[in-house]
């Protein structure tokens, strides 16, 4: 299984199609949401609110209609929730604790029960993991490094065991990233960029290469792009959004379109 992580791109061929000139300079210098879409029918919701107390009663809300957490961003003070309907028997949960120790300490009690972390997020000095049931997981691992060079050398290691990387955050000082065995993913590669503006050439590479994204992250200035590659790969685009409500514009006309939200970023 091919592993590898690119941090320095040579020759980048000219980026014409995804961005025009007025985007290209709006990517650069501005706060932004990005949000990725898959070409795939999904009947999803997004919701989003201030407080975390409300964000709980809205995944409870959702949780009771049938639909599962596809993902969860804080950020410009605001919890994010996607939210898709389930197709299968699936169950999930959350915990919501203070410090990384907290979450540690019941891994295994879930992992004995056969759930899965499927999404992690920090936001107001709080952790919140999601678990899920009856994934394709077949095991599962978590790094978390001081720097970012440790991090990255984590992440290699865990790629040279078989792992692949499903999720990633910074928090309380440290780059955290989730590890699983049985994803389907056939190779996965990473790459880190300062600035949006350069990534999205980086992005245009791996597509033509066969890769999608499968996370974008943003954190202490940089831009964190996982890509994967997987038979049956369907058609990806991303939309930069200035604010949730035009986040929330974007979404609903991109549900529309036959697109389906797969990951949340935020950044500048």
């Amino acid at each position: 299984m091919k592993r590898y992580l690119k941090t320095v791109v040579g020759l980048m061929v000219l980026f014409s199609v995804m961005l025009s000139a007025r985007e290209y300079d709006y990517a650069s210098s501005h706060y932004k949401y990005i949000s990725l879409y898959n070409k795939e029918n999904k009947v999803q919701q997004m919701r989003s609110v201030m407080g975390f107390e409300d964000f709980q009663k809205i995944i409870k809300e959702q949780w009771n209609k049938g639909y599962d957490i596809s993902d969860i961003k804080y950020g410009n003070g605001k919890w994010i929730g996607v939210f898709t309907k389930a197709d299968r028997e699936s169950h999930q949960t959350y915990v919501v604790s203070p410090r990384w120790s907290g979450v540690n300490d019941i891994l295994n009690e879930y992992w004995n029960k056969g759930y899965y972390m499927t999404h992690i997020e920090h936001g107001l000095a709080e952790w919140v993991v999601v678990f899920e049931k009856n994934t394709s997981y077949t095991n599962q691992s978590y790094e978390r490094r001081k720097t970012l060079d440790e991090f990255v050398s984590a992440v290699e290691k865990r790629w040279q065991e078989g792992y692949d990387l499903i999720d990633l955050e910074y928090g309380q000082g440290r780059w955290t990233g989730i590890f699983a065995e049985g994803t389907g993913y056939k190779a996965q590669a990473m790459s880190i960029r300062s600035r949006w503006s350069e990534m999205v050439y980086v992005i245009q590479e791996y597509w033509k290469k066969g890769y999608r994204i499968s996370q974008i992250e943003h954190t202490l200035g940089k831009w964190m792009c996982v890509f994967s590659k997987i038979e049956g790969a369907k058609e990806q685009k991303y939309k930069m959004s200035p604010t949730v409500k035009s986040l929330k514009e974007v979404f609903e006309t991109e549900q529309k379109n036959g697109y389906s939200l797969i990951d949340l970023a935020e950044g500048w």
